[in-house]
């Protein structure tokens, strides 16, 4: 009958499909000639290459030649063997242009560099490791990463550069407080409800979504992005209708007041409950409840910094930052390398504002070792606006070498979480190429 398919082919990876093209357009895999040698091929590994799928031609990379199935005959191969940029391996059956051909197509960057602390899909489960190689050939097979496992010291191989082989170490784990920056409310506080969320949609990808969070207000929230621009530490308690009179109430709603730039109403709420958080901890000698109220008032004495640097008020601003720093030194709550970063960073704030840059530059310098320890040395959106900045105070105070390498820094991390057209990148390069510049006429003159 006509309307039956002169063809019904099962492929190795188990879907049928019915096959209405001419015979010669259907392949059988590659087998050697008759002196037992296989056909010499166009292409190595490492090439680009886009392949014919699905009418469409999809881009990738050569990862293997003469690559072989257990259910391949004793003299046949695959040419080629590709993982493309979508994620997924295929093999060429054919060496010719109906299969495969030449890419002028740019690969995507890795995710990763050298020295970057990852964990991996290991027989036992996942486990850390540091990137050692990149780009590395393992006998016939390249690999994106070679990983020095931290458990046993041995290498392994991530066969391509996905979250099911290999992933980013998460800065928070499930019950952490955070805030996550939305679209339409801004900074939003919530709860780590989930990690590494393998929505079906994207892992078919190789992709995972770093966090589920619980907002404080019953919604969810999936966070794609593990960085301090979408979400970040949070010291301000989840609030109950019951508890709103509460410390954390005044944390959370002078937040989002100042978020608002509500400034007054933000005022007029922290100086009443900081004359009566000073009040408590003078008459009270119960050391757990004065550790725990010397961490509310320092969160509400930085808070208020915030509202005095929006009305101008420095010297205000810096009284809050100086007594919110003595209270914060002397708590020991796992909370304090966060409060020490957010009064050290808003104590150099205030003295650019004043136009010390001695200062400045001594409290940015605090702020970039803060910033390692609080994120354990990974890469964060804070961290790289941070260097950028301190790197430029560096250059103004006649330090421009270290200036220069902080700044290098800065950008690089950067571009690596935001991508090289980011906005910030973009001024940042080109304030680096100004300094540069300057300092090569200053050479010449001289």
């Amino acid at each position: 009958p006509i309307d039956t398919p002169p063809y019904f082919v099962r492929f190795d990876y188990g879907r049928e499909r019915p096959f209405w093209g001419p015979a010669d357009r259907i392949r059988e895999i590659q087998s050697k000639d008759k002196s037992g040698r296989f056909p010499t091929l166009r292409f190595g590994v490492g090439d680009r290459v886009s392949c014919y799928m699905d009418s469409r031609w999809v881009p990738g990379k050569i990862v293997q030649t003469w690559y072989r199935e257990d259910e391949f005959q004793d003299d046949h191969a695959a040419p080629y063997q590709v993982l493309l940029d979508t994620g997924g391996f295929i093999y060429s059956p054919m060496d010719d242009d109906d299969c495969i051909m030449k890419s002028t197509l740019p690969p995507p960057e890795l995710r990763f560099e050298l020295g970057d602390k990852v964990k991996c899909r290991v027989e036992g489960g996942w486990e850390p490791g540091i990137i050692a190689n990149i780009e590395v050939l393992n006998g016939e097979r390249l690999y994106p990463y070679g990983i020095k496992m931290d458990y046993n010291g041995e290498f392994v191989y991530a066969p391509c550069d996905n979250d099911m082989f290999i992933r980013k170490i998460l800065r928070f784990k499930k019950g952490d407080r955070v805030e996550c920056y939305t679209e339409e409310d801004g900074w939003v506080l919530g709860e780590v409800a989930e990690t590494e969320v393998d929505d079906d949609d994207d892992f078919s990808h190789g992709q995972i979504i770093p966090y589920r969070v619980r907002l404080d207000n019953n919604d969810e929230l999936f966070v794609e992005l593990d960085d301090d621009s979408c979400i970040k530490y949070s010291t301000s308690p989840r609030v109950s209708r019951a508890e709103q009179n509460s410390n954390g109430f005044v944390h959370v709603v002078s937040r989002m007041l100042i978020n608002n730039e509500e400034y007054e109403e933000a005022q007029e709420m922290l100086q009443e409950k900081i004359e009566v958080m000073r009040s408590k901890i003078k008459n009270n000698s119960s050391h757990t409840d004065v550790a725990k109220w010397r961490v509310d008032l320092s969160h509400f004495l930085c808070y208020m910094s915030e509202v005095h640097q929006a009305s101008g008020s420095l010297e205000d601003m810096k009284l809050a930052l100086v007594e919110a720093l003595v209270l914060t030194k002397l708590s020991s709550d796992k909370s304090k390398p966060h409060r020490l970063l957010d009064v050290t960073s808003k104590l150099a704030t205030h003295a650019t504002l004043n136009g010390d840059n001695r200062n400045a530059l001594r409290y940015s310098e605090e702020a970039i070792l803060l910033v390692k320890e609080t994120t354990h040395g990974q890469d964060s959106f804070r961290l790289g606006s941070l260097l950028i900045e301190t790197g430029k105070l560096n250059v103004a105070c006649n330090m421009r070498e270290r200036g220069l390498t902080q700044m290098s820094d800065g950008i690089n991390i950067l571009d690596r979480l935001c991508g090289s057209d980011n906005k910030q990148v973009v001024q940042a390069n080109e304030e680096y190429d100004r300094i540069l510049c300057e300092g090569e006429r200053k050479s010449d003159d001289n």
